[in-house]
């Protein structure tokens, strides 16, 4: 199926340019020049991907991404002229999937689209049987997507859920970094710690009682994480 692609960026040369290559690509695109209309077409068109612009009048990219994670877990890639560090650890915990800098080439950007739309879609394999842990105090259902916390649904975006997945189908064994990456992320991320400390954070806070004093998502200083087997 032909993914769906929703352009928000306040710039019409440059999201137009951007849509004609997409199109080209065979990608279906919509394009919206401010967060209000941005949220409009992803209440609507149900995009399987949104290119965002962090720098637009009103209501800024952080601002939109904000509203649209009350709604959608849709992937979001950032595209920002802001390329620190503390900039991309804020653009992952507002919610974001993926960021690229301004200016960029195509190229990347369209590879990182295409890694970020293999790794939120499940694959045939990983439709199989209820994982239940803590005597059922947290259950992951990989064929619905669904977890239960404490007896709580917990929503997740997609990038969560893989990686909780994957922590979950080898619980016991610690995870180097590198392996997270390479399972959870794929192929020209090896050196994204980051994402792996901002995305372990966030799914503590979902699905920890005291997310300061994990139970279940443990660390092994200097090597990885790992699922407590209980």
């Amino acid at each position: 199926m032909t993914a769906k692609i929703l352009i928000v960026d306040d710039e019409p040369e440059q999201s137009g340019v951007l849509a004609r290559i997409l199109t080209r690509e065979g990608y279906e695109v919509a394009v919206a020049h401010n967060g209000r209309e941005g949220l409009r077409r992803a209440s609507d068109l149900k995009p399987d991907l949104i290119l965002l612009d962090v720098v637009m009048p009103g209501m800024d990219g952080w601002e939109m991404l904000g509203h649209l994670r009350e709604f959608s877990s849709v992937p979001v890639i950032m595209l920002t002229a802001m390329g620190g560090l503390q900039d991309r650890v804020y653009g992952l915990d507002t919610g974001a999937d993926d960021y690229v800098t301004k200016p960029f080439e195509t190229q990347e950007l369209t590879a990182r689209m295409r890694a970020l739309l293999r790794r939120v879609t499940p694959a045939s394999d990983e439709t199989d049987s209820l994982l239940s842990l803590d005597g059922g105090r947290l259950v992951i259902d990989p064929a619905s997507n669904q977890v239960i916390s404490q007896g709580k649904q917990v929503d997740l975006t997609p990038i969560e859920h893989k990686l909780l997945l994957y922590l979950a189908r080898n619980a016991g064994s610690v995870m180097r970094y590198e392996e997270i990456l390479e399972n959870v992320w794929g192929q020209g991320y090896e050196d994204s710690l980051t994402n792996v400390k901002v995305y372990v954070r966030r799914l503590r806070q979902k699905i920890e009682v005291e997310p300061t004093n994990p139970r279940y998502i443990l660390n092994r200083w200097g090597v990885g994480y790992y699922l407590a087997k209980i």
